[in-house]
């Protein structure tokens, strides 16, 4: 093998952050070291990894094959230390799980509840970076298993369907658009629109149904936590389009009220992803069994 442990870490470490210089600040090395480190890599290999791109460093299309399998293998790495610290201590099998775009965990309690007499050997960490940064928490090993309501295309990950959901207008119960059968676009123009990104996600409400109609809209908050926006719909200070499995608990509480987006709805599809370097390992794998046939058999209330 022509690469050591450093340099498949400098590969992930510039895959994560484009740059030498934030790539060595979070290894912990000064940048002349990480360029010399890069430098010895390609020696050792014969060819280029990187190609400059203004600022910034481009894989080239054999470096890519590189940085893909670094955002592979050292999470799973990183987990082999983990689970022996962790065997060595006779400790619990720890698996972390995130949900990606909505801080959604209602479901948790009766998620846990559900576990059989094998729980008293898992313990289930959530992870709160999962929201913003999906993704990267899973690839990094962050997260184990996420929870998210668009599929992420990677080599690195495998996902399942999880449950079938909806994006809906989400308002106080006294707004003007509450009563409608259903919202079009225009109905928005004039709204404060509350949102907790203002990255387009394929599948969503902007791809879907504002892009389209060419309108614009006025008035846009930026709320970084669904909780947040939710509570601010409440007493009336904005509306938003949300999932509706997302919010099961403040409607079912009738704090907010949701308007179908046109008349046949938007329709959205969760998935559970794990990383492909997890397929044997039987804590991850028996916590996704768990989730997916809890999932299979739980309903949740129309709005």
């Amino acid at each position: 093998m022509r690469l050591d442990i450093k340099h498949w870490q400098l590969l992930e470490a510039i895959a994560r952050h484009g740059s030498l210089g934030q790539a060595a600040e979070a290894i912990g090395v000064t940048q002349s070291a990480l360029s010399h480190r890069l430098a010895e890599a390609e020696r050792r290999l014969g060819d280029a990894i990187f190609e400059r791109e203004g600022r910034r460093l481009k894989p080239t299309p054999a470096g890519q094959i590189l940085l893909d399998t670094a955002q592979s293998i050292l999470p799973e790495l990183h987990r082999a230390e983990q689970d022996f610290e962790r065997t060595a201590a006779n400790a619990s099998y720890l698996v972390r799980i995130g949900v990606a775009a909505f801080s959604a965990y209602h479901w948790l309690p009766g998620f846990l509840q559900s576990l059989p007499l094998q729980r008293e050997k898992l313990q289930i960490d959530l992870v709160a970076a999962a929201t913003q940064n999906a993704e990267h928490a899973l690839l990094s090993g962050m997260t184990d298993l996420l929870l998210s309501p668009f599929n992420i295309e990677h080599p690195a990950l495998i996902s399942s369907p999880l449950m079938q959901d909806e994006l809906m207008l989400i308002t106080h119960p006294q707004h003007p658009l509450a009563g409608k059968e259903h919202i079009e676009a225009q109905d928005l123009v004039n709204e404060h629109y509350l949102t907790y990104s203002l990255d387009t996600l394929p599948g969503f409400e902007y791809e879907r149904f504002i892009r389209p109609s060419g309108i614009r809209l006025r008035h846009i908050q930026i709320v970084e936590m669904t909780d947040a926006i939710t509570e601010m719909i409440a007493v009336d200070l904005g509306v938003s389009i949300l999932s509706r499995w997302a919010l099961t608990r403040p409607l079912s509480q009738q704090l907010v009220t949701a308007t179908p987006v046109i008349p046949n709805g938007l329709p959205l599809t969760w998935y559970l992803l794990f990383r492909r370097s997890d397929n044997k390992n039987s804590a991850v794998q028996q916590t996704r069994t768990f989730l997916l046939n809890w999932f299979d058999r739980e309903t949740f209330p129309a709005p």
